[in-house]
């Protein structure tokens, strides 16, 4: 499966091991300061938070000509809990994903291209509690750590995959 990302049409199937190694774009290397570095997230950066006890990790990188970043373990506001987020820089018109029922869904009024995408997930429990936003700044998928310890390959192939269909 190595680096055959865009041949998966649901990843909702398959294990977080098997959706890694289909989004590796690099060839291994023993000498990389970063797991992630096999994405192309090979930049590793401390997030230093307003709140919350400890920094959060930022890796990132380029894939497929687009800048894009993993978080983890973020703290957005102070009544808030940890999140992972992943987000591809590539502007688009704005639009919200939630989870409903496991499935990734939009809101009412959205472009036909994200039904598109969406239609062809089934159900599972790897999109629970997830939540995207797109717009000029790029398109983000976010959930709290607790949701899914590996839920981000998930959210990283979705977000990838929007861009795609949405030519960003």
């Amino acid at each position: 499966m190595w680096g055959r990302a865009a041949e998966i049409s649901d990843p909702g199937a398959l294990g977080w091991e098997v959706v890694w190694e289909a989004l590796k774009t690099e060839p291994p290397d023993q000498a990389a300061d970063t797991l992630t570095g096999e994405l192309g997230l090979d930049q590793e950066n401390q997030v230093i938070q307003q709140y919350g006890d400890m920094p959060a990790t930022e890796f990132s990188g380029t894939r497929h000509g687009r800048p894009v970043a993993l978080r983890i373990g973020l703290v957005p506001s102070a009544r808030g809990r940890g999140v992972n987020e992943v987000q591809v820089t590539a502007s688009v018109a704005p639009f919200h994903v939630r989870e409903d029922g496991g499935r990734p869904v939009t809101d009412p009024g959205a472009m036909p291209e994200l039904d598109g995408v969406l239609g062809e997930l089934a159900p599972s429990d790897v999109w629970r509690k997830l939540d995207v936003e797109g717009g000029p700044h790029g398109i983000t998928a976010r959930r709290p750590v607790t949701a899914h310890s590996q839920g981000y390959v998930y959210d990283l192939w979705l977000v990838e995959r929007l861009a795609d269909r949405l030519g960003a």
